[in-house]
């Protein structure tokens, strides 16, 4: 991650990829990345006659049609001549070889669209979210390329160091401010006789501020730990209004919280905030 130079871009061919790639123009400002890759899927086993017929008049095949529609975009945005930018047509739709490619490509970033108005259901991101090995970042078509707050839950699990470490350095390289959380869930209804939900809260919150402490000193920095209680609604949902409140442009999570044992699985919290109706920035550490 401190070499954040290698990234990719899954192209669909809808409205979606021009937003993307405007969103990471924005973003080579802050980060200055050496190389993009745009990779495109094939869907379909065959040509129809009908788009055959298309292909034969303009005298091209099928990847040539798609490389030249994705690379009008490329050109829109970026300009014409950019010999940092690759387009990649996968010519099967063989999704579960097109995932080992990208694995096996050593990406330092892909980024996914998140569709929330534009057409198409973000199926797609959804599985390559729980399947890719490399960071992701998952980008609302709402979003602006902007970095000033960095929103980062912290739960004390063995992951949380990584997380803290990378928010921190994406924070000094962009000037935001850095804002960890850590949520404290009570329960008070089990705890009749542990006098009171105040005294519960202030204790969790002292052992919270105390682990901080330790971790701050592990991965060296300055920001100051904010407490989240939330009683019943789901913790992604908690740091999502949290995040609105204070305006951050982005989450940084990781892929697996404390209570995420399985490799097969995304952690709860980070399946909540790549729901489509999250409009923030998600950046998943894996």
């Amino acid at each position: 991650m401190k070499n954040l130079k290698r990234i990719a871009l899954a192209a669909d061919l809808t409205e979606m990829d021009e937003t993307i790639l405007r969103f990471i123009k924005g973003y080579d400002k802050l980060f200055d990345f050496d190389e993009l890759c745009i990779i495109h899927q094939i869907e379909i086993e065959e040509v129809s006659s009908e788009l055959q017929a298309v292909l034969d008049k303009k005298n091209m095949t099928l990847e040539e049609l798609i490389h030249k529609e994705i690379q009008s975009s490329v050109d829109t945005i970026f300009g014409s001549g950019n010999s940092n930018i690759h387009i990649y047509i996968h010519p099967r739709p063989d999704f579960s070889e097109l995932v080992q490619w990208i694995n096996k490509s050593n990406f330092d970033l892909f980024f996914l669209g998140k569709k929330m108005g534009l057409e198409g259901s973000g199926v797609f991101s959804s599985k390559m979210v729980r399947l890719l090995q490399c960071n992701l970042i998952l980008v609302p078509e709402t979003a602006k390329p902007t970095i000033s707050k960095i929103l980062s839950p912290i739960d004390f699990s063995s992951y949380s160091s990584r997380v803290l470490e990378i928010s921190e350095l994406i924070a000094s390289n962009t000037d935001a401010v850095l804002i960890p959380v850590h949520v404290l869930r009570i329960g008070i209804h089990y705890f009749p006789f542990l006098g009171g939900e105040k005294k519960i809260q202030k204790s969790l919150e002292s052992e919270a501020h105390s682990k901080f402490e330790k971790l701050k000193k592990k991965v060296n920095v300055s920001a100051q730990l904010e407490t989240l209680l939330v009683e019943s609604e789901p913790i992604g949902t908690a740091i999502f209004k949290k995040a609105k409140e204070y305006k951050a442009d982005l989450i940084i999570i990781s892929k697996k919280g404390k209570s995420d044992d399985s490799d097969l699985l995304l952690g709860s919290v980070a399946e909540n905030l790549i729901a489509n109706d999250k409009n923030i920035t998600v950046l998943i550490i894996n």
